[in-house]
């Protein structure tokens, strides 16, 4: 089926790279909420603590994965971020969660803003509504770029990844351009968050559960063989007419050679 291709992400990706990019995000989310779903199945707890622990490093994990073998992308860890972020022609892609439920992505925020994500926005549009910043490091000025950023191509634009999920579904995932309107995550989208589309199956699937186990016919277990039987011999009547002890082990065979010995 063929999908209108965003004006704004034609610009950044060019028309032969647009339908590559959106349905890789699409499937990296796929694979993050498939796995997060298996940690939490196997963790077995009341609490959600797995899919969590699984879900916000695997967003990273699952987007870097879908791009390492794209021609022309960089997939590289800026320094002092803990996960990978992937670069593609002008397009520099951030995913983040902005729900646990069903709202719509024009109420999205950052869960936080701290000098990684105001960096961050070094690449985003100038906000249109500049009265609402009340901290001047939110402007592109005062902001410190770390080198690895730094070293992105000039024209590189932050592609936010934003979507909603839990551990029953992945529910709103979309792409888009953003400005950063404040210190609380707020966000002025430049134009409407495109929704992404989603594959149907997962590219990584992990077992949930631990299939049972069949022995075949042919395997036997350790203790079905033939017991062996005995060799028992009667005692010599003069033993036992001299009260001589019965013998319970043979005398050790003394060795003819030894393994020392050069013939």
């Amino acid at each position: 089926m063929n999908h209108a291709q965003p004006p704004w992400a034609v610009d950044l990706f060019g028309k032969d790279r647009v339908d590559l990019v959106r349905d890789r995000l699409g499937q990296a989310l796929v694979d993050m909420q498939e796995n997060a779903r298996a940690a939490q199945h196997e963790g077995d707890v009341e609490s959600n603590h797995p899919y969590g622990w699984t879900r916000w490093p695997g967003s990273y994990r699952q987007v870097a994965r879908q791009f390492e073998d794209v021609e022309g992308a960089t997939v590289f860890k800026p320094n002092g971020f803990p996960f990978n972020l992937v670069h593609l022609e002008r397009g520099l892609l951030y995913p983040f969660r902005f729900a646990t439920e069903d709202i719509s992505v024009h109420q999205a925020k950052l869960p936080s803003v701290g000098p990684f994500v105001r960096e961050l926005f070094t690449f985003a549009p100038e906000p249109r509504q500049a009265a609402l910043f009340d901290d001047a490091d939110l402007g592109h000025g005062p902001v410190e770029v770390r080198p690895k950023l730094a070293a992105l191509p000039e024209g590189t634009r932050l592609v936010l990844v934003p979507y909603a999920c839990n551990p029953h579904g992945l529910l709103k995932p979309y792409w888009g351009v953003a400005s950063l309107l404040d210190d609380q995550g707020s966000l002025d989208w430049v134009v409407a968050p495109e929704p992404l589309l989603l594959p149907a199956t997962p590219t990584r699937r992990r077992l949930s559960a631990v299939p049972q186990q069949v022995a075949a016919p042919e395997h036997v277990s350790f203790d079905a063989g033939d017991q062996p039987v005995p060799i028992l011999f009667a005692r010599p009547d003069v033993e036992e007419k001299r009260d001589v002890p019965p013998m319970t082990e043979p005398d050790p065979i003394e060795p003819l050679a030894h393994e020392d010995d050069e013939d």
